[in-house]
């Protein structure tokens, strides 16, 4: 429990293969709860009608197969370009916060701490809606290794996400926390213990050391 019952809404962030989301599974395993941008971006961009209207206007019937939103030809067509990305953003995230701000507003009447992981927090302009952000980062190799591992994903479509993205070291500038996922699971499941016995005692926390690596 908190310190002074207070509530804490905390965003986790990191790109492709960086392992945030290896990160929210396990903060879940642990009784916390987490929520996901693309979850809740998928299924808005299904079942609003509005979002489905704007985003086959912008990039083609093509966008939808049978009813679903076809990821692949999304992938392909958005990420080739900064341009397309920045368009497509604009499209969904102002309806994905909206929707994201009254999910966490509800989960914290019966939690202290609500996590929510999303890869564009920051370029979605999301960041002041969090007490906190963590950010997991890894080497740019690790992470195309790990994307091409979980396959569906050639390593110049990776790349090509990475640098569509913000740079890791403007969003360690960003960040409140960072732990360097380069390693093992294990390793990753010690440090969000170590970040999260900081979160719970506040009084340990110096906001002048922020961002604060997690070792």
């Amino acid at each position: 429990m908190l310190s002074q019952n207070r509530k804490l809404k905390i965003g986790i962030t990191g790109g492709l293969g960086s392992g945030k989301t290896s990160a929210s599974r396990f903060l879940i395993t642990l009784g916390y709860p987490v929520f996901f941008a693309d979850e809740i971006a998928k299924s808005m961009m299904v079942n609003d009608p509005s979002l489905v209207a704007r985003i086959q206007e912008e990039f083609g019937t093509e966008s939808y197969k049978e009813g679903t939103l076809n990821t692949s030809y999304l992938g392909q067509k958005v990420f080739s370009s900064p341009e397309l990305v920045k368009k497509l953003n604009s499209i969904v995230h102002p309806a994905v916060v909206l929707n994201s701000a009254r999910i966490m507003e509800e989960a914290l009447l019966s939690s202290d701490i609500v996590f929510y992981e999303a890869a564009l927090l920051m370029e979605a302009g999301m960041m002041e809606r969090f007490d906190y952000i963590l950010l997991i980062t890894a080497n740019e190799e690790i992470r195309v290794e790990r994307g091409i591992k979980r396959g569906g994903i050639t390593g110049d479509e990776i790349r090509r996400r990475i640098k569509s993205q913000l740079s890791e070291p403007e969003k360690i500038k960003q960040s409140h926390f960072v732990i360097e996922n380069d390693s093992t699971l294990e390793d990753l499941q010690i440090k969000l213990n170590k970040f999260l016995t900081l979160i719970e005692s506040p009084e340990k926390l110096n906001i002048s050391e922020f961002p604060f690596f997690i070792r």
